[in-house]
């Protein structure tokens, strides 16, 4: 028991100096005998602390969990995306890289605290099957769904290609459960969400990924549009989009700039600068273009919108960006068990030298040596575009026309984040079954009195700004007997304040129409169908519409022939 306690303590620790082997290598090239000795030592305080919390602490450890929580304690001092993770099977690097892995093909969340099938995806095994947005999770290989979390049904209905996979369903309006069994496939994650015309000659993409295939994609989806009619104008939308693959990204800008252009460089301290410039001609070289973004476009996503912006090809509309510059190899720690460190290596700078990421990646200050890297985030510090405008690094890429996100009115969010728009037009679809046209759907009369009527079975437990308060003041106010007059004002307001509730869905009478419709268009038609409806009450896309159709004001914002 002894031996084999140490022969798993000494496999720990191997672990731990595997995990840091690279910080070792590229040392070796440093001839600074400090350097040299700061190492030695940090490696003798590993294997030291190692062994003498596994022979002395008072309760038997698990020396494999210990060495990961080492070395997840040490990569905390780093950014968040510096990380040590187990992929078996390589699912997860798969579905970074290529957009793709096994499985049945459909999107799923918790409604009702349940885990719900949210879309079934076109041409998958769910869609065959005939699952549906609405049905329920009863079980998935015969472990009831109450037992386990979102993250590891996701990860039981993932797995090889070809190989089965048993799922009971529950539907709205079925009193017999459904028990399927689905073959998986490889299932393709579209980096092109939807592509379309807006209005005439004014076509519409938007990019979700850059995965390998993003750019292979993206110039399908433009040859499908040239062949209805011609692109005069391009909106390119990245709004939402995490990012991927740094080629992928100069592969998308290529699209829009000539061969030879810089789009982005990258270096480091133990990474020498490399340069990554567009090869081909492009497909959409002088159609003016915009480029929507906001706070949630990030790493090559920022790398597209800041090389457009830079080289003043396009205009930016939209909000800041993430501010994720930092890039990430993935290097395989044991190919056996499939366990890697993804380590942030580099920093991209875009054409006008600007660096993407934002100061505060820097979790732990004591732990990094040189800091002069800090004038990159300095706010007042110019840089310039091609045709000689100002703009900032700091992290992120500002936009040139700034068009507020769209902030759901409280009373709505509460709604939405408890899924009631999604289940009552399950339900509705569920009891009007010949109904399948939206607009239909969202005129027919009654509709927000359903909706409504639904709502109020929930007893909700909304509660407007002031209420709380308002309700804790009575309380106190009891409790240390306060004069009647004021208990009456307060709950003479509270009295208000319940009137006003209810006058909440009759208010925003418009935008739940417009939520509904969204609903039900991806019900009957999909994502796509979706995606068409959101885009027809978008601001951001009205306004960059707006500034397609002015060509003086375009060319003005880019200062193109001053």
């Amino acid at each position: 028991m002894a031996s084999r306690s140490r022969l798993a303590t000494w496999l720990a620790v191997a672990m731990v100096f595997i995990s840091i082997g690279w910080f070792y290598s590229n040392s070796m090239a440093n001839d600074n005998e400090a350097a040299y000795y700061k190492i030695d030592k940090g490696l003798f305080y590993l294997k030291e602390v190692f062994e003498t919390v596994s022979r002395n602490y008072v309760d038997e450890l698990d020396a494999e969990k210990l060495s990961k929580s080492a070395i997840n304690g040490m990569l905390k001092s780093f950014d968040p995306y510096t990380v040590f993770f187990e992929d078996p099977g390589s699912q997860q690097m798969r579905m970074i890289t290529r957009g793709k892995y096994g499985g049945v093909g459909m999107e799923i969340g918790i409604q009702e605290d349940q885990i719900t099938v949210i879309t079934p995806m076109e041409g998958s095994p769910a869609k065959r099957a005939g699952i549906l947005p609405g049905d329920v999770i009863i079980s998935i290989e015969g472990t009831p769904a109450s037992e386990i979390d979102l993250e590891k049904a996701s990860r039981i209905l993932r797995g090889k290609v070809g190989t089965p996979v048993k799922i009971t369903l529950r539907r709205p309006g079925l009193e017999t459960p459904i028990e399927l069994e689905l073959v998986r496939e490889e299932i393709v994650l579209k980096d092109v969400a939807y592509a379309g015309f807006l209005e005439p000659g004014v076509a519409y993409f938007r990019l979700s990924a850059f995965s390998d295939k993003a750019a292979r994609e993206m110039k399908e989806a433009i040859r499908e549009l040239q062949a209805q009619q011609e692109i005069k104008r391009v909106m390119l939308d990245l709004r939402g989009n995490p990012g991927g693959l740094l080629t992928s990204a100069v592969e998308i800008a290529n699209i829009f700039l000539p061969p030879g252009e810089l789009v982005v460089s990258t270096h480091g301290a133990h990474e020498s600068e490399s340069k990554f410039y567009t090869r081909e001609k492009p497909l959409l070289p002088t159609q003016p273009l915009v480029v929507l973004v906001d706070r949630s476009s990030a790493s090559a996503a920022e790398i597209v919108a800041g090389a457009i912006q830079d080289l003043d090809r396009g205009v930016l509309v939209g909000t800041a960006t993430f501010g994720k510059g930092l890039v990430q190899k993935v290097y395989p720690i044991d190919k056996i068990s499939q366990a890697y460190l993804k380590i942030t290596t580099a920093k991209y700078y875009i054409p006008s030298g600007r660096c993407i990421q934002k100061e505060d990646y820097k979790k732990d200050q004591s732990v990094f040596v040189d800091r002069s890297d800090s004038m990159e985030y300095n706010q007042q510090v110019n840089y310039y575009t091609r045709n000689g405008r100002i703009v900032h690094g700091g992290g992120g890429v500002k936009p040139d026309v700034k068009v507020d996100e769209a902030e759901m009115d409280r009373f709505l969010r509460f709604l939405w984040a408890r899924g009631l728009f999604f289940q009552f037009t399950v339900d509705y679809l569920t009891r009007h079954s010949d109904m399948r046209d939206v607009q239909t759907l969202v005129n027919a009369p009654g509709l927000l009195k359903d909706f409504q009527d639904f709502v109020d079975k929930t007893h909700l437990d909304f509660q407007l700004e002031g209420e709380k308060e308002l309700s804790n003041f009575i309380s106190v106010a009891k409790k240390n007997r306060y004069d009647s007059d004021i208990q009456d004002l307060v709950e003479a307001a509270l009295q208000k304040l319940r009137k006003e509730k209810q006058r909440q869905l009759e208010l925003h009478r418009a935008r739940i129409r417009e939520l509904l419709a969204e609903e039900f268009a991806e019900k009957l038609g999909g994502v796509q169908a979706r995606i068409r409806s959101e885009l027809e009450s978008d601001e951001a896309v009205a306004r960059a519409v707006k500034v397609l159709q002015n060509l003086p004001q375009y060319q003005e914002i880019l200062a193109i022939n001053n």
